[in-house]
């Protein structure tokens, strides 16, 4: 058994030592793959392995993998899809609104404009506070803004930078925004079916994919499976009301606490309630990691190709929601079985 392996990136291609990282070989040959973390948390280095077996990378059946953690074994083609480059831009806070009793609405005003794709995440650096990723998204009301930013915050205790929001930063408070970064962005000319499955401020990615979806393709059908907690907690619901006017689009409203409110609400976990899928849809989950796992293994099962974007916590200690009072006020705006 040869000591080098031939690596094919695309077009172009290098030998590397058996047993080397793919992201480490690659760099080393002056082969540029995104990436960021190194710990195989991130996403933004995932590539597809079209032909050979790399080795430390488990197989969430997406065919993809993240080059950081995947050891050369054998001869490799890799295919990598092009994504807007990384960079780093200035920004200030330009409003902080509750969402839900645990979720904060961030606009962040950019001192020029970050390209991304919907569904990719930005790193933020408030000043003063250690890096964190969250998904930018579209906006809940109105439209875009190339030099403003929209996000979904979940409000933690202990989190070092979740629970200063409204405290120690404020409106004007100074960001770094560096990114975009992760591989579960939205995939343009999709013959099949879009299916979408959120837990939480998962939420904001899968709502940036909805909206791309049907701007680009009205047409085609979309289903919208959303979890939540508790009624509560469905921040997004003038979202979902907006999404259900279109004649393609289903939207599937899940809480794990049992309810009343709604005929139109399910109980349990979003994977309980997903739809039957076939080999030509295209899945995109984000939000809790063991969700978006399962969503990961039910695509993998009929053959769908699946991008997930698991919502990993920055910090070790075990955190419950904090009661910040932050509360939304949506919910009594909207007549019963308005989501359909």
């Amino acid at each position: 058994m040869g000591k080098f392996c031939k690596v094919t990136v695309n077009d172009l291609s290098f030998l590397a030592r058996r047993g080397d990282l793919l992201l480490d070989a690659a760099l080393s040959n002056n082969v540029d793959l995104p990436h960021d973390c190194r710990s195989g948390i991130c996403g933004a280095c995932r590539v597809r392995l079209v032909k050979g077996r790399v080795f430390g990378n488990a197989d969430d059946g997406s065919g993809l993998v993240h080059a950081c953690q995947s050891r050369v074994i054998s001869d490799l083609q890799i295919e990598t899809e092009k994504m807007p480059e990384a960079q780093s831009v200035s920004a200030r806070v330009k409003s902080l609104t509750p969402l839900a009793r645990d979720i904060v609405g961030v606009r962040l005003e950019l001192s020029r404009p970050l390209k991304f794709l919907p569904g990719q995440y930005c790193k933020l650096q408030f000043r003063g506070f250690p890096a964190r990723s969250f998904s930018p998204t579209f906006p809940l009301n109105g439209g875009p803004d190339d030099r403003v930013l929209e996000f979904h915050i979940r409000v933690v205790a202990g989190g070092r930078v979740s629970s200063a929001l409204g405290n120690r930063i404020q409106i004007g408070h100074s960001v770094r925004v560096s990114g975009p970064f992760g591989a579960a962005f939205f995939r343009p000319e999709h013959a099949g079916g879009t299916v979408l499955v959120s837990s939480g401020t998962g939420f904001a990615p899968m709502w940036s994919i909805a909206v791309a979806s049907i701007f680009e393709r009205p047409q085609r059908e979309l289903i919208l499976v959303v979890g939540a907690r508790s009624v509560k907690s469905l921040y997004m619901l003038r979202a979902l009301c907006r999404l259900a006017r279109f004649p393609k689009v289903s939207i599937v409203p899940v809480v794990s606490e049992p309810t009343d409110f709604s005929e139109a609400l399910r109980v349990g976990r979003p994977t309980d309630h997903m739809p039957i899928l076939s080999s030509h849809d295209i899945v995109y989950a984000a939000g809790a990691p063991a969700m978006t796992a399962h969503v990961a293994e039910i695509a993998k099962a009929v053959g769908a190709r699946c991008y997930t974007d698991p919502f990993v916590a920055s910090t070790a200690a075990r955190e419950r929601p904090k009661r910040s009072g932050l509360r939304s006020s949506l919910i009594r705006h909207l007549a019963p079985g308005a989501f359909f």
